[in-house]
C-alpha cells in the first residue's frame, strides 16, 4: 500500500541527512574557485566552491563523532556524496517529484521544534554560521526531494516471508520483551484513504482538485468505499481504500500527522505525501495490545526496513554505474 513508510535512515557519511544538521557555508572564495569544476555528473557540474561548502559541514560532523579522517580521503567521500545526491535529484526531476513550499515550511518548523528553538532563533543560528535562510530552505528541499524519490523507488520492491519473521522472533527475545512493555502506551487507528498519484501528466493541482471533488461527493452522501474502488491509485482500492488497523510509525509522517488530527468519522482535506495526494478517513481507534499479530507485524516491518536499506543502496550503486561521471583530478587536487 502506498502510504506505508518506505523511507529508511541511510547509513554512513555518504547518506547523512542535512535535515539533522544545520548547513554550514565556507568562508570567502576567490573568483577563480567559483568557476573551477571538480566533477561533471551527466553534464551537470560540481564546483570547488560547492565541494568546499560540503567539506566544512563534513569536518564539523566528523569532529563531533571524534573520528579522524585524512583530509584527502574525506574530500573523496564528500565528493562521492555530492555525486550521488546530484544523481538522485536528476532521477527525481525526470519522475516529476517535487516538494512544495508548504511541506518545506512544516519541515523547518519541525527542525526548530526538535532543537527547542523558535523559527527566529533558528534563523539567527543559521546567520551566525554564514548561511541565509533561503539557502537553508533549498537544502531542505533537496533532502526532501531525495526522501520522496526513495519512497517512490522502493515501493513494492521488498517482501518478507513468514519464515523470516519466525526466525527473527526466535532469535531476538529482548526486542520482543521491549515491544510488549511498550504496547500499552500505543493507540491503533483504523483508517481508509483515496490516493491520487502525481506524475508527469498529473500535477499537484490536478490531483488535489480531483480529491476535493471526491470529498464533496462523500460529504453529500456518496459512499467513501465505492469512490475509493473507482478512483484510488493505491493497492488498497479494491478494499474501498481500507488500510486496516495501523500503528504509529506505519505510515509516512505526512499521512500520520494528518490522520492523528482527525476524529473518528472525519474526512481530511487533501493531504500531500511522497506518493501523491490523499483523502483520509479515520474509522475508529483502540489501545494496542501486544498480540501475536502485533509482534509478527513489528518484526516484519523491521526486516522490511533492513531489506529496503540494502535495496536502495544497491539501486544507488546501479544509477552511479550507469551515469556519466567525470572527476577532474587536477581541479580536485588544486589548492
Amino acid at each position: 500500500m502506498a502510504v506505508k513508510r518506505r523511507s529508511l535512515p541511510l547509513l554512513g557519511a555518504v547518506f547523512r541527512s542535512a535535515l539533522l544538521l544545520l548547513a554550514l557555508w565556507a568562508g570567502s572564495t576567490s573568483a577563480a574557485e567559483l568557476t573551477r569544476v571538480v566533477a561533471v555528473v551527466n553534464n551537470e557540474p560540481i564546483t570547488s566552491t560547492e565541494l568546499q561548502q560540503y567539506m566544512v559541514r563534513a569536518k564539523r560532523q566528523v569532529a563531533k563523532q571524534g573520528v579522524q579522517i585524512p583530509e584527502d580521503e574525506l574530500r573523496q567521500q564528500v565528493l562521492e556524496q555530492m555525486i550521488l545526491e546530484k544523481l538522485q535529484l536528476q532521477v527525481a526531476k525526470r519522475m516529476g517529484i517535487t516538494v512544495d513550499d508548504t511541506a518545506i515550511d512544516r519541515a523547518i518548523e519541525d527542525i526548530a521544534r526538535r532543537n527547542n528553538m523558535t523559527l527566529d532563533a533558528l534563523k539567527q543560528a543559521l546567520a551566525a554560521d554564514g548561511i541565509t535562510f533561503e539557502q537553508f530552505r533549498e537544502q531542505i528541499r533537496r533532502e526532501m526531494t531525495i526522501a520522496r524519490l526513495r519512497d517512490r523507488e522502493m515501493e513494492g520492491r521488498v517482501t518478507v516471508s513468514d519464515a523470516e519473521v519466525d526466525h527473527f522472533l526466535a532469535n531476538n527475545p529482548d526486542v520482543m520483551r521491549r515491544i510488549e512493555a511498550e504496547a500499552g502506551n500505543v493507540t491503533q487507528t483504523h483508517v481508509r484513504h483515496i490516493l491520487a498519484r502525481t506524475n508527469q501528466t498529473t500535477n499537484d493541482e490536478a490531483a488535489k482538485a480531483k480529491l476535493l471533488a471526491l470529498r464533496e461527493r462523500i460529504v453529500n452522501g456518496v459512499d467513501f468505499a465505492e469512490l475509493a474502488k473507482a478512483n484510488s491509485d493505491d493497492g488498497s482500492a479494491f478494499k474501498g481504500g481500507d488500510l486496516g488497523w495501523i500503528n504509529p510509525g506505519d505510515t509516512v509522517p505526512q499521512f500520520e500527522e494528518a490522520m492523528n488530527r482527525l476524529a473518528p468519522g472525519e474526512i481530511s482535506q487533501p493531504v500531500k505525501t511522497p506518493f501523491g495526494w490523499h483523502l483520509i478517513q479515520v474509522l475508529e481507534r483502540r489501545p494496542l495490545t501486544a498480540s501475536e499479530d502485533y509482534r509478527r507485524n513489528y518484526a516484519r516491518q523491521l526486516l522490511r526496513r533492513q531489506k529496503m536499506e540494502q535495496a536502495y543502496n544497491a539501486w544507488l550503486q546501479t544509477i552511479r554505474a550507469e551515469a556519466f561521471v567525470e572527476i577532474r583530478r587536477d581541479a580536485l587536487e588544486a589548492k
